[in-house]
């Protein structure tokens, strides 16, 4: 789909410029509407200004651990009696990043001004994460915004949970291949050419091993600056598939396809997609808003696209459980439990038992396939070294044979 810039006003009297990608300009104007901006312009992106967009630096985000510490901060406040306009006038009086510190105030104005907290937090964009405007509507609707709130923070932190433990049982490993690598690109390009040099000059018959070793080698020396390209060339081309929807459904296809990688993505991303749908369900938001919202919210394309076909099934009256049976995203143990929890009236709960056992899951997937990858990099490392060895000392050997024969 095209994108566009627009530029749009906030209730705050703020004007800032968006890209948006919708189906057309209307589209993007009413969407922009129901969020309840102000449009002054709706202008399609030209096709060069999409493609030099992605040398363009990231915005920077505003850190979880600083969203959840006011969180926390924010709902004590508001527990304790205290009106949402005053809790958020003392927050600001903490000291915080510049970039958190001018989106809080621009919060508070626009409570100033009429706007409710959920809206007001809307209002700042990708700032924020989308899951929480919704969140906090729905505490709003029912009065009870401090236990959303608790509700969110548990979310989160399950959610930061899982990712740390995740990160940290691949830093190891990454830092063993890191070096298997280094090691073996010193002994191609540094090592292996002087024992060339040497062989060539005795003019020997070298064995097999050898002159394969010494061909990698040659690779290794001339061919640097292809290699150097490609290293540079992927990240780039990756960037620039991942600038447009097709592209980003294609790679995140093609990753949920590799062996055991694909696997811990499906699971990872069911689970986030249950507890973020079961965190809303709870909440008392309605089952097809609750399905755009948590679609809007994944970063997985595929999920992305196939939660929107779910929603649309939905509000054409298809049960939940038959409309994820038919994607082909739901694993069929997740299709059952969405059915049990529709059937018995109890769906936020089974939507929790759904990502607990799916995060459990993907936890110990990541561990046993840690524990196999160290020692197969150490095994794999000390066959490559060994060939390397072998084909340097065999022909010293036959030298030496030859003459002291």
């Amino acid at each position: 789909m095209p994108s566009f810039i627009c530029r749009i006003g906030s209730a705050s009297g703020e004007i800032v410029e968006q890209e948006i990608i919708g189906i057309d300009a209307a589209s993007v104007q009413k969407q922009l509407e129901e969020r309840g901006y102000t449009i002054f312009s709706v202008k399609p992106v030209k096709p060069w200004a999409s493609y030099l967009s992605i040398f363009s630096p990231k915005r920077k985000k505003i850190k979880m651990s600083d969203f959840i510490t006011f969180n926390q901060e924010f709902a004590a406040l508001v527990n304790a009696g205290l009106p949402i306009l005053t809790a958020l006038e003392l927050l600001l009086q903490r000291k915080r990043s510049p970039l958190f510190q001018k989106m809080l105030e621009d919060v508070r104005d626009d409570v100033k001004t009429g706007a409710s907290l959920s809206q007001a937090f809307a209002n700042r964009g990708d700032y924020f994460p989308k899951l929480y405007p919704a969140t906090l509507a729905s505490g709003e609707r029912t009065g009870e915004i401090v236990k959303v709130i608790q509700r969110y923070l548990f979310y989160m932190q399950t959610v930061q949970t899982i990712k740390k433990k995740v990160t940290s049982a691949m830093i190891y490993p990454a830092i063993l291949l890191t070096m298997s690598v280094g090691l073996v690109t010193l002994l191609m390009t540094v090592i292996v050419p002087r024992f060339a040099t040497l062989f060539l000059g005795a003019g020997a018959k070298l064995p097999m091993i050898t002159r394969f070793v010494l061909s990698v080698s040659f690779v290794f020396q001339k061919g640097w600056p292809i290699m150097a390209l490609l290293l540079i060339a992927s990240p780039i081309l990756v960037k620039f598939a991942n600038s447009t929807p097709k592209g980003r459904l294609f790679l995140t296809k093609w990753r949920m396809k590799i062996p055991v990688f694909g696997t811990n993505i499906l699971r990872y991303n069911i689970a986030q997609s249950s507890r973020t749908l079961g965190t809303l369900v709870s909440g008392g938001i309605p089952l097809v808003q609750a399905l755009d919202i948590v679609a809007d919210a994944m970063s997985n394309e595929v999920f992305k696209v196939e939660l929107k076909k779910i929603k649309n099934k939905v509000l054409e009256g298809e049960s939940l459980w038959a409309s994820m049976e038919t994607s082909g995203i739901m694993t069929p143990l997740a299709v059952e439990m969405v059915q049990v929890g529709e059937s018995t009236g109890a769906l936020s709960d089974m939507l929790e038992q759904i990502s607990s056992f799916y995060d459990q899951e993907l936890s110990t997937s990541v561990e046993r396939f840690m524990a196999l990858l160290e020692p197969l990099i150490l095994v794999f490392m000390a066959f490559i070294i060994a060939i390397i060895v072998l084909s340097v000392y065999m022909p010293l050997f036959s030298m030496y044979n030859l003459v002291s024969g």
